[in-house]
């Protein structure tokens, strides 16, 4: 089963989530897309980014992950 999973975040318009994403604690601005698979926590991404299929990104509260504008991880 491909379960969408998105919790306590922020998704500006134009965000994709792929098929079996997580998505906890996170700050998505437009146009990010999140592949299937992929693992995103305490992460902020600026415009543009794309986090790649199977990818894990994981931050803390005290210490975020932040992606900058048009990278692909």
């Amino acid at each position: 089963m491909y379960k969408r999973q998105v919790e306590n975040s922020v998704l500006f318009r134009g965000v994709k989530i792929g098929k079996g994403a997580k998505v906890k604690n996170c700050v998505l601005m437009q146009d990010t897309v999140i592949e299937d698979n992929a693992s995103v926590e305490y992460v902020i991404t600026d415009k543009n980014v794309t986090i790649s299929e199977g990818k894990s990104l994981t931050g803390n509260d005290t210490f975020q992950v932040y992606v900058a504008k048009g990278q692909v991880v």
